[in-house]
């Protein structure tokens, strides 16, 4: 299919055999399936990344883990909406990754950890237990595991000379995600 924006529906690989996107588009989950091995570009130009947006009323923290071949970037952002806004991010660039990171291949699954230098964050998906609920006429009911995304962090010396920590934990309801699949122009 060359139109980049519909909806894709089936179940496929993301690549080719030729390591061109197969299906572009866009779906309601992952149902192209990723794989690095795949991949027919030098090692240096893959990118990859995980990225968390944290809201609340006064304020936000974003988070970014990313292994673009030929550099890593792992970086924190404060956000303060209250008053005057105010934001601070702090980055830890490391030369060559080129996949060292290991990115999960699917959204849904894998955790991410980084610990170096002066930063730890961790991506890590946790599963609730499965709870019973009881129905009018009391049969049980088993509701699915809630899939928790765990985000730790401890960045030393992130402003002013003062640490930054954090332990959040997001809950993913059962619902549409938005998962894009969009090809680069290729030089001719």
């Amino acid at each position: 299919m060359s139109e980049r924006n519909h909806e894709v529906i089936k179940s496929q690989q993301l690549l080719d055999e030729y390591g061109n996107i197969a299906e572009p588009g866009w779906s309601r989950k992952q149902l192209q399936q990723y794989s690095r091995t795949q991949i027919k570009a030098p090692k240096f130009r893959i990118k990859e990344w995980d990225y968390y947006l944290v809201v609340g009323d006064d304020c936000a923290v974003a988070f970014t883990l990313s292994d673009d071949g030929y550099v890593g970037l792992k970086s924190v952002s404060l956000l303060d909406f209250s008053g005057e806004p105010w934001e601070h991010t702090e980055t830890i660039l490391d030369a060559f990754p080129m996949g060292k990171l290991r990115m999960p291949e699917n959204s849904s699954e894998g955790d991410i950890i980084y610990e170096k230098k002066n930063l730890r964050l961790k991506y890590v998906l946790e599963n609730s237990a499965s709870e019973s609920a009881e129905e009018e006429h009391n049969e049980k009911i088993t509701k699915p595991a809630i899939k928790i995304r765990h985000i730790t962090c401890q960045f030393d010396n992130f402003y002013q000379g003062k640490s930054f920590s954090c332990d959040i934990r997001l809950r993913q309801p059962d619902m549409d995600t938005m998962v894009i699949a969009t090809p680069w122009d290729r030089k001719m």
